[in-house]
């Protein structure tokens, strides 16, 4: 996992080279955790999987665990296709670890739409109910960013700065 602290004092040559490779991890990072926070806010609002926008491949996410494996593949062919064998299966296998912990969670964001949708349906609204419930799915949805943000570093990790900028690249024009 990434342990680089930003605010360490370094020389002015160390902090000049160090500075590219970050601006291209902060990105990476940032598009990670917006799509993130794009996937938990429509699996709230829309009871179902799929993202917002222009991720029109991951509306169709399959739920099987071969199909997922393959959808998986696919993802890293097209957005990290100069990597090394070696760098796809290390990437496959975070991304695949990160959404088999992520499934559960998932499942807990549909079942909390429908229990919204009771709470608001009923014959008097229960306030409480509602904001115990928003509360629950902040903290569900805290823990989701968490565990992205850790594969997402891991992935740095795995990818030389070269990579990341253009897998930032990549993902800036495909959400654009």
């Amino acid at each position: 996992m990434n342990t680089h602290n930003d605010n360490q004092a370094g020389d002015a040559a160390a902090t000049t080279t160090a500075a590219v490779p970050r601006v291209g991890r902060r990105w990476l990072i940032a598009a990670a955790l917006a799509v993130a926070a794009a996937a938990a806010g429509s699996s709230f609002a829309s009871g179902g999987p799929g993202l917002p926008g222009h991720f029109h491949h991951s509306a169709h996410i399959p739920a099987d665990p071969a199909a997922m494996a393959a959808h998986v593949d696919k993802m890293i062919e097209q957005f990290a296709a100069d990597a090394s064998p070696y760098q796809k299966a290390r990437l496959a296998a975070i991304a695949k670890s990160a959404l088999a912990d992520l499934g559960p969670a998932h499942a807990q964001l549909r079942q909390a739409h429908v229990r919204a949708h009771e709470l608001l349906m009923a014959p008097a609204v229960d306030r409480t109910a509602l904001e115990q419930l928003r509360v629950e799915q902040m903290q569900r949805i805290d823990q989701i960013s968490r565990r992205v943000l850790a594969a997402v570093e891991d992935a740095a990790d795995v990818l030389t700065p070269a990579q990341r900028a253009r897998f930032a690249e990549q993902l800036h024009s495909h959400m654009h």
